[in-house]
């Protein structure tokens, strides 16, 4: 563990330099060759803007209205933040002059948010109009240095105004302190002013240029250097220094290289590696850092780093360089919301205890005030941190118009279509299936059942028609003649293409057998000389069965004896009669 102690404490602070590059609206704090802080001026809507807005909507159900500051999306004003007591809907109505401030830009699909509680923050000095009362900032730990400031900011201050008292506010003088105080006051009555002339929505009030901004929040003790590009920057630096007695132990630099400053300070490079998602580190292990509309969820691996005697003498030294570097990679992303950091899992529960307390020390000096959890038993660590401005992939990256940001692009289902006829009949000539069209077939098929139908309703009715015949005849050779008839019947299908030659073989042995019983001589001569007659008075009673199978098929061939040898029968029943 000592040698894990040792491990945390080489990385020791450096100097400091600060890079501010005003024709491109980006300053950095930076520390050796890596950016710490990055401060960008780009955008319609500015954290700390105030607007003259109006009030569009009041939603109770949510418990908060959307204002309209003059952009494309409605401002978000929450009733907490809304001054005064009582329900949101007795403070607000629609169509009501609001002055608000923006305490958090726009990002994504969504708009900014918004608040009545102004605050104008100064170089020791933080003013809020609405908020009566003073206030001292806890990093000043001297009991007695709270007490003087206090009371010097209590004589100073109007009645009604509440102020905060800023770190670097220490051991400056009360003439100092009473100057940083009454150029808020100048600002806070021009908002004034300007809310009672001008029509909303309008811009009242925007912070001061980068330049102010950037050595207002920046430049501490550790700061040994300041870099400008532009020869006014440099005169307004130096003035600003003076006034705040900070000129002695920092140089300003004016840059006149042909490169731009960002290039030649290589600022451009911590950029472009702070829009990907793997970060490489020093010892061979890297982060994968993966935001989502969610959360953000980071993930720490060991990589290549294997120069540890163990392995979790490995696990130990990779977490503990992973924390700096997570540290400052949510300070130069500007990553906000709720962020998940996965670990590699460690066993002991001292290395826990000593990556908790590593990560503590690392964002002690982040401004946006994150919030540490437990760490689970998996090795994850849950962390907020306060979103103010938007985040770095916000201003220097689009989504992309394919993917809309996804990452991936879906494919056109390729679904199968039902197949046409033309398909078919190709698909047929190459399979070698029937050639005609298969819609051709289902037709077929219904024209043929159709027809059976029509047979097999007609068959009955010739049945009955040619039974009275039959049935009025008393000679017993007329029974014995129906008898077989009935057994060729049944063994006689249904189809009358299946009519064969034994059936008519037996039809004639039946005709024989009846001569023989008659013993009539004339019957001969009756079935020669007269078979046209019979023909005639049988013909209206067989006609329908001669016209069904020219409907739908060629007429059975045979059917024409079989129709002369009935005919022949009927004229030998008559003979037999007489």
């Amino acid at each position: 563990m000592k040698d894990n102690k040792k491990f945390a404490s080489k990385e020791q602070p450096t100097s400091k330099k600060i890079v501010i590059a005003e024709r491109d609206n980006i300053g950095a704090l930076m520390e050796g060759d890596k950016v710490l802080d990055l401060y960008i001026n780009r955008g319609e809507v500015l954290l700390g803007d105030v607007y003259l807005a109006t009030v569009q909507n009041v939603l109770p159900s949510i418990d908060a209205a959307f204002v309209d500051v003059g952009v494309d999306k409605m401002g978000f004003l929450h009733a907490q933040d809304v001054m005064g007591k009582g329900a949101l809907k007795d403070k607000l109505s629609p169509n009501q002059k609001l002055v608000v401030q923006v305490v958090k830009e726009p990002t994504g699909h969504k708009g900014p948010r918004v608040t009545t509680e102004i605050s104008l923050p100064g170089r020791f000095l933080v003013l809020m109009p609405s908020e009566p009362g003073i206030n001292v900032s806890r990093k000043i730990e001297s009991s007695k240095e709270r007490a003087r400031l206090k009371s010097i900011v209590s004589l100073l201050k109007p009645v009604g105004v509440g102020v905060i008292i800023r770190t670097e506010a220490e051991g400056q003088s009360e003439a100092d302190i009473q100057e940083d105080l009454e150029i808020l006051l100048e600002k806070w009555n021009n908002i004034v002013t300007a809310a009672e002339s001008l029509t909303p929505p309008s811009l009242i009030y925007r912070d001061q240029d980068l330049l102010y901004r950037v050595i207002r929040e920046a430049c501490s003790e550790d700061v040994t250097e300041i870099i400008v590009d532009t020869a006014f920057a440099l005169n307004r630096v130096q003035s600003l220094l003076q006034n705040w007695h900070m000129s002695k132990n920092i140089q300003v630099t004016l840059y006149k290289g042909n490169e731009p400053l960002l290039i030649a300070t290589n600022v451009h490079k911590e950029i472009r590696a702070a829009l990907n998602m793997k970060v490489n580190m020093p010892s061979g292990g890297y982060l994968f850092i993966q935001q989502t509309e969610a959360l953000t969820v980071i993930d720490v691996n060991s990589g290549k780093f294997v120069s540890s005697a163990t392995q979790d003498e490995t696990i130990l030294k990779t977490n503990i360089e992973a924390v700096h570097e997570i540290a400052r990679q949510l300070r130069l992303r500007n990553i906000g919301g709720m962020i998940i950091i996965d670990f590699i899992d460690m066993t002991s529960r001292v290395d826990k205890l000593a990556i908790m307390e590593e990560l503590e020390l690392a964002i002690e000096d982040d401004k946006a005030k994150p919030q540490v959890g437990q760490l689970s038993d998996l090795g994850l660590v849950e962390m907020t941190r306060h979103r103010q401005g938007q985040a770095i992939s916000e201003v220097f990256a689009k989504k992309c118009p394919h993917c809309h940001g996804e990452g991936n692009i879906v494919e056109d289902f390729k679904f199968a279509s039902p197949t046409s006829e033309g398909e078919y009949r190709a698909k047929a000539a190459k399979m070698k299936l029937p050639v005609s069209g298969f819609k051709k077939n289902n037709n077929k098929k219904q024209n043929n059942n159709n027809n059976n139908q029509n047979n097999n309703q007609q068959a009955p009715q010739e049945l009955e028609q040619s039974q009275p015949i039959e049935m009025t005849t008393e000679n017993p050779s007329v029974t014995a003649q129906e008898e077989n008839k009935k057994r060729n019947d049944k063994k006689r299908p249904n189809n009358k293409r299946n009519f064969n030659k034994k059936q008519l073989n037996e039809d004639a042995n039946v005709k024989v057998a009846e001569t023989m019983i008659t013993s009539e001589d004339e019957i001969k001569p009756v079935i020669v000389e007269q078979p046209q007659p019979a023909v005639a008075e049988e013909a209206p009673v067989e006609q329908p069965a001669e016209e069904t199978p020219k409907k739908t098929r060629r007429p059975n061939r045979g059917t024409k004896t079989k129709r002369q040898t009935r005919a022949k029968k009927a004229t030998s029943e008559e003979k037999v009669e007489e």
